[in-house]
């Protein structure tokens, strides 16, 4: 009977041991958790897996071609300010995978998908690139992006005014369907007028596929409005190859363009074989944008001011604060301190990329001091610049093309064509890319009359080892794709061991990129 009752007796469960009420208590959560759920789980811990041992692998092979680097170099080695010495390890590969499948044609594509960019040239030029992935996300037609014509810069060039729109339909075929303009068969057959939307910063493709694309199925046409950094950073290596072919290899600037920048970069190497391009970016813009102060009394603080109120949702700022962070723009003498502390000569040919300098020639005239050879696009071109004058992004056009082509580029700001140029310099060699530590450099700026110009010169060198746009900068993770485009950088092989055959495929010599045809690797 008392066997019985413990048996049936709804209390039982507490009557057994606590070893078997815990053994007991288990398998009944067990036996309530659903098969679904449990495959759910386990998905869901492969994924976490995948996703973690892919992200250890990428780095593990970063960090074995940053080693390979390294152990060729000392840490207390001279910087070859000129060249990297190792930049011949890497190439750019951008060629599309054999499984990338063709495009879509325009009459089976989802839609028609159109993109106003924002900004300046290189912003837009951001836009541009992430226009054509995202059109390949949609499986849409793009048709040819609108520049901003009502941004501070006030250009009201077309698309076909700064790039080869035919060059640019015409290379990107095998990936996305470019159209100039949407069919006047098709717009007649719309029941409404594009569908517009602005989509967040950073969106990720599932963003596209979930909010986008059922409204791009529905309506025919979307336009996407202020497009500028509206794609993740992160994305499938076969997007990112992409993204490198438009922006390296589909946006070519117009043969008017081109041939005043190549014109340009022709009478500097007249002048001399190697010479470098400073891009300033010391304009009143960036200086009211940026919030710093530079010792002009009220009358720049007021001027800024000014300026500064054309953006309503700045933040009020401390000078002392950002140029602490290293978020100030440095003077044109300070440039050329730190160029001269790297090493650079006082006959070296300088080519300066900039507007209009704040302060004018009295602001530029202590860089003048420093590097007495230096040049503008005003002083080489003359009166073959005068067509280009009233377009801002022309002009910068033609910057972009000279600060291309030179031996060293120097940025002073973080800005869009100084991201934009580092990425395409790694792609075509890691040619030498000076960012300056602007968090380290101000401190030393400061201190700068405290110490002998021996001491500064070596404190310039130890803390710009790691901002020269060697091989070993390259990041993965959280950083702007379009400056460090890490899935479009490979490594060459190493070389033959004697006795070996030295002969190396086509396309690693060619730097796995022959299957584009007419590749333009001078300015855009």
């Amino acid at each position: 009977m008392g066997v019985a009752m413990r048996r049936f007796d709804p209390r039982g469960f507490f009557l057994f041991s606590p070893k078997k009420r815990l053994r007991a208590s288990w398998s009944c959560k067990r036996r309530t958790i659903p098969g679904s759920v449990l495959c759910g789980l386990m998905l869901f811990a492969l994924g976490l897996i995948s996703l973690f041992t892919g992200q250890i692998a990428a780095d593990l092979e970063l960090s074995r071609l940053r080693g390979r680097w390294r152990s060729k170099q000392g840490h207390n080695e001279p910087i070859d300010i000129w060249k990297s010495k190792y930049s011949d390890l890497y190439y750019g590969c951008s060629n599309r995978g054999p499984h990338f499948r063709s495009t879509v044609r325009e009459n089976k594509s989802n839609g028609y998908l159109l993109i106003a960019t924002s900004g300046g040239l290189n912003q837009q030029r951001t836009g541009i690139t992430d226009a054509v992935v995202v059109a390949r996300i949609l499986n849409a037609t793009l048709v040819v992006p609108e520049l901003d014509h009502y941004s501070f810069w006030k250009d009201d060039s077309d698309f076909a005014n700064i790039f080869d729109v035919d060059w640019f339909i015409s290379s990107l075929s095998k990936d996305v369907t470019i159209v100039k303009r949407i069919p006047d068969k098709v717009m007649r057959s719309m029941e409404k007028p594009p569908y517009t939307m602005r989509p967040p910063r950073k969106s990720t493709p599932e963003y596209y596929l979930n909010q986008v694309l059922p409204i791009l199925l529905r309506r025919r046409a979307v336009q996407l409005t202020k497009f500028d950094y509206r794609l993740a950073n992160r994305l499938d290596d076969e997007l990112q190859k992409l993204r490198c072919r438009v922006n390296y290899h589909a946006l070519r600037f117009t043969k008017p363009i081109q041939a005043l920048g190549q014109s340009l970069v022709k009478r500097m190497r007249e002048m001399s074989s190697q010479f470098i391009a400073v891009h300033l970016r010391f304009e009143p813009d960036m200086l009211a944008f940026s919030g710093c102060y530079y010792g002009g009394g009220e009358k720049e603080r007021h001027e800024l001011g000014e300026i500064r109120k054309r953006w309503a949702t700045l933040p009020d700022l401390s000078a002392e604060d950002e140029r602490s962070r290293g978020k100030c723009p440095f003077t044109p003498h300070e440039v050329g301190l730190m160029l001269r502390a790297l090493g650079f000569e006082n006959d070296t040919y300088m080519y300066i990329a900039s507007g209009d300098i704040y302060g004018g020639e009295q602001t530029l005239q202590p860089l003048k001091d420093l590097f007495p050879n230096l040049y503008t696009k005003e002083m080489l071109a003359g009166d073959d610049l005068k067509p280009f004058l009233p377009f801002s992004s022309r002009l910068a056009a033609i910057d972009y093309i000279v600060c291309d082509e030179s031996d060293v580029f120097v940025t002073n700001n973080n800005g869009n064509m100084a991201k934009i140029l580092a990425g395409r310099r790694r792609y075509m060699g890691h040619k030498r890319t000076i960012r300056p530590n602007a968090r380290k450099l101000s401190s030393l700026f400061k201190a700068r009359k405290q110490m002998d110009w021996e001491t500064f010169a070596r404190k310039v060198k130890a803390c710009q080892r790691a901002f020269m746009g060697d091989p070993d900068e390259m990041r993965l993770g959280r950083v702007e794709f379009h400056e460090f485009p890490s899935s479009c950088i490979c490594q060459k092989p190493d070389e033959p061991k004697i006795g070996e055959d030295s002969r190396k495929p086509a396309e690693q010599l060619t730097g796995g990129l022959h299957q584009v045809p007419e590749l333009d690797n001078s300015g855009g």
